[in-house]
């Protein structure tokens, strides 16, 4: 590997310090000469020094490159082959303690490298914008770039589609009249207060989420969208969906979303550095979703609505603690309180407790009537098959960290290397358990398949 020279090391620090999480570059080949960014990791290490102590290093592979076009000028396309050669052999570090991982870059490399200060990148950026803008106009790429796909992002696009799908449901499944202005409300509304949430809670956690390669790409951390910009279009999408619940849907279903917004982007954001309390309360602002689509068009007091939210909670647990478990490290690192790496019995435990919780709840949607009783058996074996990876990942916790395994530090490796696995198998069970279910609950809705039965639109629904 390659690395950059000692004599840049300080130049290195300002330059991490200063740029937000991207290094900019000047790649030089005999064709070219093409500015490149680097957007790096951000993964640190330790090292020890001469008096005995530790020091904490910048050591990181780039993740990609782009061209860099904000010295205001097009710039040629980089080569793929020279591209393909400075992804695998450029590093950053700042670690100078390694003469032979510090050294210089070898002469056989296509390119130079040089490492640009962010000041004399700024000053070159502020001396051509205005003469960039005038020369290019309006550029429909740039506008996608620059504002319409870091904008998007910042609502974690994902999320926010399984809150509203789940939101929708839970619509769907209630038992009283809908309409399909109300279904349409009810889905603009709850996907604003989604992405409102979401953007606030990536615009109070560009440092931490720096530090983990999940986050790491999110457009605050990357410096496209500022803080500010991403509470101001939080504020903005948050108020037109909370607008569009209240007057196109009900008063209850308003409030619901003001909370979810208040919950998500302020108390569980604030509380993940604390402590491991945040992953229920960030269960808690699961139930939401589900309760907005029923309130929508019947009353919370049913208890249906009650069941539905409570597969929401349950259903965090296995999938969340399990997606913890693998990147526990990450976690720690970035000063979240979690309890995979807290206490990793306790996680697993958690999981398989939820995991077992979502049989009754299931058979209360059967039991006041939501679906018929054959959703019992198709649920049950969906629900069975999580419980049964999130039994195994429990069981091998449970066995790791008995006295005899923690002993044993080769027998201890071991069987985390097992838990990791059976932690991966019970995650992408959760991911398609809860699409499973809520479809399945759907098909089995009470007095959906009547036209087939006639007889049995006539029986009396006691409990509804």
């Amino acid at each position: 590997m390659s690395y950059f020279p000692r004599t840049s090391a300080h130049l290195m620090r300002n330059v991490l310090a200063q740029s937000k999480g991207n290094v900019y570059l000047r790649i030089t080949t005999q064709a070219t000469d093409i500015p490149i960014q680097i957007r790096f990791s951000g993964v640190r290490h330790i090292s020890g020094n001469r008096g005995g102590g530790q020091q904490q290093h910048i050591n990181t592979a780039p993740i990609e490159f782009t061209p860099n076009f904000g010295y205001g000028d097009r710039v040629p396309k980089l080569d793929k082959k020279v591209g393909a050669t400075a992804l695998k052999t450029l590093r950053c570090t700042d670690d100078v303690s390694n003469a032979s991982e510090a050294g210089t870059l070898p002469a056989q490399l296509p390119f130079k490298v040089k490492l640009v200060d962010p000041k004399e990148r700024k000053s070159k950026r502020s001396s051509s914008s205005s003469s960039h803008a005038t020369t290019q106009g309006f550029d429909l790429q740039t506008l996608k770039k620059k504002i319409i796909i870091p904008y998007l992002q910042l609502t974690k696009p994902r999320l926010t589609i399984l809150v509203m799908l789940s939101a929708i449901c839970s619509y769907a499944l209630s038992p009283y009249p809908a309409s399909v202005s109300e279904l349409l409300c009810l889905t603009v509304g709850t996907t604003l207060c989604a992405g409102s949430a979401n953007a606030i809670n990536m615009g109070r956690e560009p440092e931490f989420d720096r530090q983990m390669v999940r986050t790491q790409a999110r457009p605050v951390v990357r410096g496209d969208v500022t803080p500010i910009q991403a509470f101001e279009f939080a504020a903005l999408i948050g108020t037109l969906g909370v607008s569009t619940l209240y007057f196109g849907v009900n008063p209850t279903v308003a409030i619901l979303g003001a909370s979810n917004i208040a919950l998500y982007g302020w108390a569980y954001t604030s509380m993940k550095r604390k402590h491991i309390i945040n992953t229920w309360l960030g269960a808690l602002v699961g139930t939401i979703p589900p309760l907005m689509g029923w309130a929508a068009a019947s009353p919370l007091s049913h208890p249906g609505s009650w069941c539905l939210a409570g597969l929401l909670f349950a259903w965090q647990f296995p999938h969340f603690n399990t997606l913890s478990h693998n990147i526990r490290n990450e976690y720690k690192n970035a000063g979240y309180v979690m309890t995979a790496w807290k206490n990793p019995l306790l996680n697993a435990r958690v999981s398989l407790r939820y995991s077992i919780l979502m049989f009754p709840l299931c058979f209360g949607l059967s039991y006041f009537n939501i679906t018929d009783w054959y959703y019992q058996i198709d649920s049950g074996l969906i629900n069975a098959w999580l419980t049964f990876w999130a039994f195994k990942f429990y069981w091998q916790q449970r066995i790791n960290y008995s006295a005899k395994t923690l002993k044993d530090n080769v027998k201890f490796n071991k069987g985390l290397s097992v838990a990791n696995i059976y932690a991966r198998k019970t995650f992408m069970a959760s991911v398609l358990h809860l699409p499973a279910i809520l479809i399945l609950a759907i098909i089995h809705k009470k007095g959906r398949w009547d036209w087939i039965y006639p007889g049995e639109a006539k029986r009396p629904q006691e409990r509804l």
